[in-house]
C-alpha cells in the first residue's frame, strides 16, 4: 500500500521526509505533502484546504491518507477532534477511492515528536544540550506533555533553535521506535501505518 501524507507546517514538510525509511512500516511512505492550513481552523476549513494535496496523492498511487494536525492549545479533546476531521473528510473526498482517510493529531505540537527521543540530541553535541530536567520530563512516556518548544530553544547552543533546519537535523539522528515509547501521539501514527510493533493495539483515538 502507498500512503500518503499531508502536513500543516514546513517542518514537518522539509524533515519527515529523513525519517520514512527507517519508520519500518509495511508500506511505502509518499514524501509529505504540505498544506496551508491556519491555526485553530474549524474542521471544515481544514478539511477545504488538503483539497489540492488529496488530488496530488490519488495521482502518485496513494491508497491511504493521513492529515497531520498540531493540537496546539485547542481546548477539544484531541481523538474527538480528529474523529471530527476524519468524518468531514470522508464525506467530502469519499469519491476519491482511497481505502482510508485518517487524521493524526500531534500533541500538542511538531515539537513534542522532535524532542521524544532524547538519545537523539547524544548525537548533536555541538547544537544541543538537553537538560536533566528536561530528560526526566519527557521520559518515560511524557513527551507529548512539555513544553517542547522551549525545551529546544534552552537546548539549542550557538544560534538560536529554527523550527525547520534544527526539525531537519533532529529526524537524521532520531529513532522512530524511541519516539513512540515517549509520545502517544506518534505512537498512534505508528499505528495508523500498521507499523508491526503497534498495529494489535488499542484504536481508541489517543
Amino acid at each position: 500500500m502507498r500512503v500518503g501524507i499531508v502536513v500543516d507546517g514546513q517542518a514537518e514538510f522539509r524533515s519527515l521526509p529523513k525519517i520514512k525509511e527507517r519508520i519500518g512500516a509495511p508500506h511505502v511512505i509518499l514524501n509529505p505533502l504540505y498544506a496551508d492550513i491556519q491555526p485553530f481552523s474549524s474542521a471544515p476549513q481544514i478539511v477545504g484546504a488538503v483539497k489540492t494535496q488529496l488530488r496530488i496523492l490519488v495521482r502518485q498511487g496513494a491508497e491511504m491518507a493521513l492529515v497531520l494536525l498540531d493540537h496546539e492549545s485547542r481546548q477539544e479533546c484531541p481523538g474527538a477532534w480528529a474523529q471530527e476531521i476524519s468524518q468531514n473528510l470522508a464525506h467530502r473526498y469519499g469519491g476519491l477511492g482511497m481505502a482510508k482517510l485518517g487524521v493524526i493529531v500531534k500533541n500538542s505540537c511538531f515539537e513534542n515528536w522532535l524532542v521524544s527521543d532524547i538519545e537523539a540530541f547524544t548525537r548533536m553535541p555541538r547544537r544541543f544540550n538537553l537538560s536533566e530536567a528536561a530528560k526526566r520530563a519527557i521520559q518515560p512516556n511524557k513527551a507529548d506533555n512539555v513544553d517542547a518548544q522551549e525545551i529546544l530553544k534552552r537546548a539549542a547552543q550557538g544560534d538560536a533553535y529554527s523550527k525547520v533546519a534544527d526539525a531537519i537535523r533532529i529526524m537524521m539522528h532520531i529513532d522512530p521506535v524511541r519516539m513512540a515509547a515517549n509520545s502517544r501521539s506518534f505512537r498512534k501514527f505508528l499505528r495508523e501505518i500498521e507499523h508491526p510493533l503497534y498495529v494489535t493495539q488499542s484504536r481508541t483515538p489517543a
